[in-house]
């Protein structure tokens, strides 16, 4: 109990600081509180916020190893942020690996569900701006075919991701993004040979469009 009440002070510290804008000191305390209270879910990932903040992602991901060591029950946010972080150098096989352990802890975990299909969705861009600038048809047939996969692989994802939002009522403009993100898969998947058709007039006509 007692080290439940310290923690409670560390944090009160920590955003005094925040609210004075010293960050010096806030991130000073941060460490001190991550050092101390090593399972609490305020200092470490909010340390590992400073950091991404900063620009500092190699830093960013010990601590975040680190967060998930001692919390393996935040899953859904910790892997989903380290996913993330190894999406944005372009390492999708490692960040899909992130995502799936969130989504293994917590199959609703909306965050990773979003990430996972976004991650699918970039991987489909990529390759069909490749493939764009090629003039080997055969070559261009099997990217497309890879494509398409991204594409499908991203649906299931989204699907539930969007009708997760709906089920529990979220803000239009969340709602309307996972929309517009639905209807670039159904659209693209359409042009590419598999029919979405019907569920891209429902998207549309949810969009208003």
């Amino acid at each position: 109990n007692s080290a439940y009440q310290e923690s409670d002070i560390y944090e009160l510290i920590a955003s005094e600081y925040i609210q004075q804008g010293d960050t010096a000191k806030y991130i000073e305390t941060l460490y001190e509180g991550a050092e101390k209270f090593p399972k609490s879910k305020y200092f470490t990932p909010n340390l590992v916020n400073v950091f991404i903040r900063q620009g500092d992602n190699q830093k960013a991901m010990e601590y975040l190893d680190e967060a998930i060591k001692n919390d393996p029950s935040n899953a859904c946010d910790l892997n989903s942020v380290k996913g993330a972080l190894l999406a944005e150098k372009g390492d999708f096989a490692a960040a899909e690996e992130e995502y799936n352990k969130a989504l293994t802890q917590d199959p609703n975990c909306e965050r990773a569900l979003e990430a996972l299909a976004v991650n699918f969705i970039l991987q489909a861009q990529n390759l069909k701006e490749k493939t764009a600038t090629m003039s080997d048809r055969k070559l261009q047939l099997e990217n497309d075919k890879k494509t398409v996969d991204f594409y499908q692989r991203a649906l299931p994802h989204l699907e539930k991701f969007t009708k997760s939002l709906k089920d529990r009522t979220a803000d239009k403009t969340e709602i309307d993004g996972a929309l517009m993100k639905l209807r670039n898969v159904y659209y693209n998947l359409s042009m590419m040979g598999v029919d979405k058709s019907a569920q891209l007039k429902q998207v549309e006509a949810e969009l208003g469009l």
